[in-house]
């Protein structure tokens, strides 16, 4: 008997299918995973036909065919990415494939990608010069470069091939507009119309043509139009809403939003757009209903209830947009909206590095959320972070050009680097958005005011004094023009005017306080702010003019007191810190000056202009090791800061073994920023000394001569280049001058000692 076991017959059952299975090939598996995806596209299945094709195309990568309905695929699941490169592949795989040729075209066009959609365009034409669909892209394409007759060509070319397709006479339409021929233009589009009235677009082309033309009553009829024919749509009713509040027809843009709303009853879409409208109305008991509403449809409530929060805040609710956010954030602490109103809480409350903490992480997430950008750079104002704040608002007007609050912050900006134009630029776009900008038409008379156009700043600010006659900074600008003018009396009596609406409002009492200092009456100064102080108290503004007025009058002890009093009452504020190092280093507490230092940077760890002066003492003080490592972390912060640079410059160039070339690349750096600065010419000649290019060095040091010329170390260091260059005479008359000035200068033992050197050996 065979010693051979049997294998039972339900085992062989069992068995069977994984043999055959195994045994079949990469090639017909491949292909019935490309047959069953076909069926789950047939079905509708996209998803589950995606699986099948990757299946396929992962046993065979160049599966053309697979790849192909792949990239189909994902444009159904609007999954461009992926869809654009399974088509490419198609494309490359299969060059007769031109319908996945022509789809990555297009889709390079939508993506503004206009020479890679024009390099595909050109091998299909030469492939196939009469494909229609590739001729119409090339029709769009010589649109762009502005080539309507090239344009026309190609367009023309596809409508003797196909000449119902109503897509290609909207590209006529705007070929026609290019070459300013409306009324061709209009024939086109009502030729797209009659060949396709059920497609909304050929619509909305011809509304906007006529709305471009300024023909509202064509416009308004062509809207209309479209409601009996897309009644399941609400389109044609939103498109009216708009249509109707460009009029300023306001009971039809309610109506229709309402008419939308009746189609998709359950979309709290409309319920939003009517708050929107409602809130520009300032009609706000009906914002507040039409969020409710809103809230009861929505899948997700905490986003629309965010919303609301903002809305609060914008009517300064504060208690109430506080207690939602923390509602909302106690359900879902990742809700973006309600994060972003909370910092917007933390800087009303003064709170800014904790609001940009929020903020920071915010952009991290979404990085192109404009919003978030802005309130980025009002954080960094409040702390007196300047180019930081500038940054932050470019980049939020990058991704909303329609946020007249950034437009004004820019014109701020820009005006406080001297920039007019820009500043009057800025502030226009900012008014052209928001006509009743207040802040921005201050900001455009301060730039006429500012560069030397007294005059019109007047002529402009008395126009929005008639306006609002009681707004108490169009008042101090006012005033400010009447001193440019040099008209006095008048300046004098809208300060106190300001004054007596709001004693506690320093800006004017800056400014009043400024005219008796330039007078040189600081004594006068000192007394009209300590009386207005009695009358405003509890105003930091004043306390910090004042103190700061008692520091220019070297009374240290109580201008010191008043920075310690509201240093404790805004710790958050950088100028306190700073002025009492000031004034610990007037009066040789220099330990002191650079503990004020060191507790600024608890409070803001980013401040250059803490490091700055914490480096500058470490440096008096001898303590090299400290001053280098406190100007390279300031040049961590901001690698262009050219004071940083040029001082790490020449402790490099002293050093025992000076890193000469790092050195120089600082000192050049520096040097770019401020090309006449003379201190950074020294520096940069006395590397080229070091360096033994002494004719690079020479004419560094006449430079900074020209603007310093009682510098004695100035002097010193060209006198010495000058020896190197065997001008002996030259450089024992420089060291002469150099010690003849009364000041003294570190390296004066050595200069008398080079003197008489030098002296003998002549």
């Amino acid at each position: 008997m065979s010693k051979t076991k049997f294998i039972p017959l339900f085992l062989l059952f069992v068995i069977l299918p994984f043999c055959l299975t195994g045994c079949s090939s990469p090639e017909e598996k491949k292909e019935a995973y490309y047959q069953k995806a076909l069926e789950y596209i047939q079905q509708d299945n996209i998803k589950a036909a995606i699986i099948e094709l990757r299946n396929a195309v992962q046993i065979d990568p160049k599966f053309a065919a697979a790849r192909y309905q792949l990239g189909l695929a994902y444009l159904k699941t609007g999954e461009a990415k992926n869809a654009f490169k399974e088509l490419e592949r198609a494309a490359t795989l299969d060059p007769d494939n031109s319908d996945a040729l022509i789809k990555t075209a297009e889709m390079l066009f939508l993506g503004r990608q206009f020479s890679d959609s024009r390099a595909k365009i050109d091998k299909l034409l030469s492939r196939n010069p009469q494909h229609v669909e590739g001729l119409a892209l090339l029709a769009n394409l010589e649109l762009v470069d502005k080539n309507p007759d090239k344009a026309e060509e190609a367009i023309n070319k596809a409508l003797a091939l196909k000449n119902d397709i109503d897509r290609f006479y909207l590209i006529k339409a705007k070929i026609a507009s290019a070459k300013k021929q409306p009324d061709e233009a209009e024939k086109y589009l009502l030729k797209a119309l009659e060949l396709n009235n059920n497609k909304p677009a050929n619509h909305q082309m011809l509304v906007a043509f006529y709305m471009s033309r300024n023909k509202q009553d064509k416009a308004e009829e062509q809207l209309l139009a479209m409601l009996p024919l897309f009644p399941d749509s609400p389109r044609p009713n939103l498109d009216l809403a708009s249509f109707y509040q460009q009029k300023g027809e306001l009971d039809k843009v309610v109506k229709h939003l309402q008419a939308a709303m009746a189609i998709e009853p359950d979309n709290p879409r409309y319920d939003l757009m009517l708050a929107d409208f409602y809130k520009k109305q300032g009609k706000y008991d009906l914002v507040e209903k039409s969020f409710k509403n809103a809230i009861d449809k929505a899948e997700d409530p905490l986003d629309v209830k965010a919303m609301r929060a903002d809305f609060h805040f914008e009517q300064r609710k504060y208690d109430l947009a506080d207690r939602e956010v923390k509602e909302i954030l106690a359900a879902n602490s990742k809700n973006a909206m309600a994060r972003l109103v909370q910092a917007k809480l933390l800087i009303k409350d003064g709170k800014n590095s904790r609001a940009l903490e929020n903020l920071d992480q915010l952009i991290k997430e979404q990085p192109r959320w404009a919003e978030a950008y802005y309130r980025k750079a009002l954080a960094h104002l409040n702390m007196g972070d300047q180019e930081l704040s500038f940054k932050a608002v470019s980049e939020s007007l990058k991704f909303n050009k329609n946020n007249s609050p950034a437009h004004a912050l820019l014109a701020y900006h820009y005006l406080r680097k001297a920039d007019f134009d820009n500043a009057r630029r800025e502030a226009a776009n900012a008014l052209k958005i928001m006509p009743h900008n207040v802040r921005a038409a201050i900001i455009l008379g301060q730039s006429l005011l500012y560069d030397n156009e007294p005059e019109k700043a007047l002529k402009l600010f008395n126009k929005m004094q008639e306006v609002l006659p009681e707004n108490i900074e169009i008042l101090r600008n006012l005033a400010l023009a009447h001193l440019a003018l040099k008209e006095q009396p008048e300046a004098v009596k809208l300060l106190e005017k300001i004054l007596t609406i709001k004693p506690g409002y320093t800006p004017a009492l800056a400014v009043l306080a400024s005219i008796y200092s330039r007078d040189k009456k600081i004594d006068q100064a000192v007394a009209v702010v300590r009386r207005q102080l009695k009358k405003a108290p509890e105003a930091i503004g004043h306390q910090l003019l004042l103190a700061n007025l008692l520091y220019q009058t070297k009374i240290y002890d109580e201008a010191a007191d008043y920075f310690r009093k509201v240093q404790q009452q805004v710790p958050e504020n950088p100028q306190t810190y700073i002025m009492l190092a000031r004034i610990m280093e007037r009066t040789g507490k220099t330990r002191e000056a650079m503990a004020e230092y060191r507790e600024l940077l608890k409070q803001h760890p980013g401040s250059i202009q803490a490091y700055m002066g914490l480096g500058t003492l470490q440096e008096q003080s001898n303590d090299t090791a400290g001053a280098t490592a406190t100007y390279k972390k300031i040049l961590e912060l901001d690698n262009q800061f050219a004071p940083a640079a040029n001082n790490l410059a020449w402790l490099l160039a002293v050093e025992e073994n000076p890193d000469l070339g790092e050195a120089l690349r600082l000192a050049l750096l520096a040097k770019e920023k401020y090309p006449d600065d003379p201190n950074i010419s020294d520096t940069l000649g006395f590397i080229h000394y070091k360096r033994k290019a002494y004719s690079l060095a020479n004419t560094q040091f006449k430079q900074a001569l020209n603007t310093l010329p009682n510098q004695p170390t100035i002097r010193y260091h060209l006198a010495l280049t000058l020896y190197r260059q065997g001008a002996t005479e030259q450089a024992i008359t420089e060291l002469g001058r150099a010690l003849s000035q009364t000041a003294d200068f570190p390296e004066r033992r050595n200069a008398e000692n080079l003197l008489k050197e030098w002296t003998k050996k002549q």
